[in-house]
């Protein structure tokens, strides 16, 4: 029987005025699954913008992807691609700040890359483990989770906490929401742009 995998996602603006977070996710069903979440300037339009062209960035490039060219070459050259249509397109030749995560997996093993303030993890079911490589590849089997998360999220919940809500026995929808919820009541004054990603794979 071959992988399936569940997503579930949530994220709030929170006081902002502006949502700066921008995600998007694949699965093909069986054995491959992609997830993108971006962060952008907060507070700012270009912030939104700069966000959602990141995203949609990934997910097209990733569709085309060529059979011969190793993910770490794509993780590397996509990043590249986002930054010089952010500059041509959004800041008109200024540096732009931007969070960007990207995970796939890929016949039980999760490759990964990410810059900027965004965090993303693995968890067995035992202990989360986070992924603190610009890029990387981990073994990833039944019941793990792969997450991506924003620095809104990692700010306000502890280890323990994120454990708790990803032990849940709920769908990886519900556990993102539950984790979102224990960011606004942690930090109700705080709260800005929080989203987070999850990943379950089970067969």
């Amino acid at each position: 029987m071959q992988d399936t995998y569940r997503i579930g996602n949530a994220q709030t603006i929170g006081y902002r005025q502006f949502q700066s977070s921008y995600f998007s996710t694949w699965t093909d069903g069986h054995c491959t699954a992609a997830a993108v979440l971006a962060h952008g300037t907060i507070d700012h339009i270009n912030g939104r913008r700069c966000a959602v062209l990141a995203a949609e960035t990934c997910m097209r490039e990733f569709h085309r992807l060529p059979e011969n060219e190793e993910l770490p070459v794509f993780f590397e050259r996509t990043a590249a691609e986002i930054q010089r249509l952010m500059r041509e397109y959004l800041y008109l030749g200024k540096q732009p700040y931007l969070s960007l995560g990207i995970q796939v997996i890929r016949e039980r093993e999760l490759f990964y890359y990410h810059v900027g303030s965004g965090r993303m993890f693995l968890y067995n079911g035992t202990e989360i483990q986070f992924l603190t490589k610009r890029s990387g590849k981990e073994a990833f089997a039944k019941g793990m989770t792969a997450g991506l998360m924003t620095k809104g999220i990692w700010e306000a919940l502890h280890e323990k906490d994120m454990e708790f809500y990803l032990n849940l026995h709920a769908h990886p929808y519900e556990k993102a929401q539950r984790m979102l919820s224990g960011v606004i009541e942690k930090n109700r004054k705080e709260a800005g742009n929080a989203a987070v990603v999850l990943i379950e794979g089970w067969l």
